[in-house]
């Protein structure tokens, strides 16, 4: 199966590891989490040189269980810093993909102690059926198209995942090559013969890499929960939504959602930890759809410390509550009144981890490295993206948070307040140096930015000329390995 392929680096063909499940099985074992599946191939379990059968010497059976814990055993055998996984798109196996991963992660966090760090992105949304702007005149950032996604409702194939709050991560210099045939990216696009991969792979180049991170360190995975009345069991269960059949875009709350019965004046969460234990973040998800309606939830906890929240219109995309220290805590209380339909998932956190250990430079919010104003072209608007102030979700805090990072220009400190004037004023061509950076120096990000001359544009129009040629000439032989990978079928 093309997404239960685990990768643990970029160098050779022994580091990627397939996990030996069928193509196009996901709507199936979604459907009947009980039923062994058998795939188009006539296999109903995995086989050869895949991960379980070579390295723990037992096949899967084509199951939900089977993949499920599949993922458990090569997660816990490497144990990567880092896991990122294809997350709820278009296609029913990366649908499978989003739910068995977090079904996994449920598990190791509830019975080992193993905390990677989860990325979850998309492979089609942002990148097989993105925009294709590469012929910019600008290396842009990702943008997501809309028309790959499943509902107008929705910014993301997922809809817990917000756009705006996705994690933006800059890429190296070698993905940023201008010349098409020989960017890795579009290498390794060209690679995937049997899908004409190299027709999309300048879709796949751009300024930054989208994704959206997945804590592991949720403490209400192992709290007692108790309710007034429905099913506690879906609030820590990892899964901010769920659904029975991936070929839809429509979900029922039921199979994911804490709904308190109709007779319930209660609507009550009751949270309780084995020993003391300290709380500075309440993040809550509920209904995936946007109903329109305003509702109010209200936390209480043994500290004595009572929150409000008043008029919130949307909880699919979640909403946090931040303190400004941790409380040490017996027990957590949230109510909901009568308008939210319910919750389906409390992740609550000992700490903000608001570290701020990675920022990066936008021009016009676009990543910027090395930014050229051609002629006719406006200065673009300047502005910092900051890891410890960007936001997963709607987000409420005790206090406002400061800022935590200063800006220079030519290796002067300068009030931000001026920034873009001073830019504009200044701008000549001849780069200017900006810097980004924490107040202490240690985190920054570095670019320059000048005005272009008609010289540049040409250059750089000329350059793209001469590329699409090269890119016709390559074209030919990409075409005949398709031609015999549809042979061999």
């Amino acid at each position: 199966m093309d997404f239960l392929c685990v990768q643990f680096q970029f160098t050779t063909k022994q580091n990627i590891i397939f996990l030996g499940f069928g193509d196009f099985i996901g709507h199936e074992i979604i459907y009947d989490k009980s039923t062994v599946i058998t795939s188009h191939a006539n296999h109903n379990q995995t086989y050869g040189a895949d991960f379980t059968s070579l390295v723990m010497s037992k096949p899967k059976p084509y199951s939900w269980n089977g993949i499920v814990e599949s993922l458990i055993d090569v997660i816990l055998y490497f144990k990567p810093d880092t896991i990122i996984a294809t997350d709820y798109d278009t296609h029913v196996d990366h649908r499978l993909c989003a739910l068995t991963v977090e079904s996994a992660m449920e598990w190791i966090i509830k019975h080992t102690e193993f905390r990677p760090q989860l990325l979850k992105g998309f492979a089609y949304a942002t990148g097989y059926e993105t925009i294709d702007d590469y012929y910019n005149n600008h290396l842009l950032s990702t943008l997501i198209n809309k028309k790959a996604l499943p509902s107008d409702e929705f910014s993301t194939g997922n809809p817990t995942l917000s756009w705006i709050h996705r994690l933006r991560i800059s890429v190296p210099k070698a993905c940023r090559e201008k010349k098409l045939i020989q960017n890795p990216i579009f290498k390794a696009m060209a690679s995937h013969v049997s899908q004409q991969a190299y027709k999309r792979g300048s879709r796949l180049i751009n300024g930054d890499q989208i994704f959206w991170k997945r804590r592991t360190d949720n403490i209400a995975l192992y709290a007692d929960i108790t309710v007034s009345s429905g099913e506690a069991k879906y609030l820590n269960d990892f899964l901010r939504f769920n659904t029975v059949d991936v070929n839809s875009n429509t979900y029922d709350a039921h199979h994911y959602m804490w709904i308190p019965s109709a007779d319930d004046t209660e609507c009550k969460v009751h949270i309780t930890f084995t020993e003391t234990t300290p709380i500075q973040v309440v993040q809550l998800f509920g209904s995936v759809h946007n109903s329109g309606e305003l509702c109010s939830i209200r936390i209480e906890n043994s500290a004595g410390k009572h929150v409000q929240l008043d008029e919130i219109i949307h909880m699919g995309q979640g909403i946090s509550y931040i303190f400004d220290q941790p409380l040490l805590l017996e027990w957590i209380d949230i109510y909901i009144d009568k308008r939210c339909l319910g919750l389906s998932e409390i992740e609550l956190y000992s700490i903000s981890n608001d570290v701020y250990d990675y920022c990066h430079i936008l021009a016009d919010n676009h990543f910027m490295y090395d930014w050229v104003v051609y002629p006719g072209e406006k200065i673009p608007m300047i502005t910092p993206y900051i890891e410890s102030i960007r936001k997963e979700m709607l987000t409420y805090r005790e206090s406002e948070q400061e800022n935590t990072y200063r800006w220079l220009i030519n290796g002067k400190y300068i009030d931000e307040s001026v920034l873009q004037i001073l830019i504009e004023q200044e701008l000549t061509t001849k780069p200017l140096q900006l810097r980004l950076e924490s107040n202490d120096g240690s985190i920054f990000c570095e670019g320059t930015i000048r005005k272009g001359t008609f010289k540049d544009w040409f250059i750089l129009k000329w350059n793209q000329l001469q590329d699409k040629l090269a890119y016709i000439q390559v074209k030919s032989k990409y075409k005949k390995g398709f031609k015999a990978a549809q042979a061999y079928k």
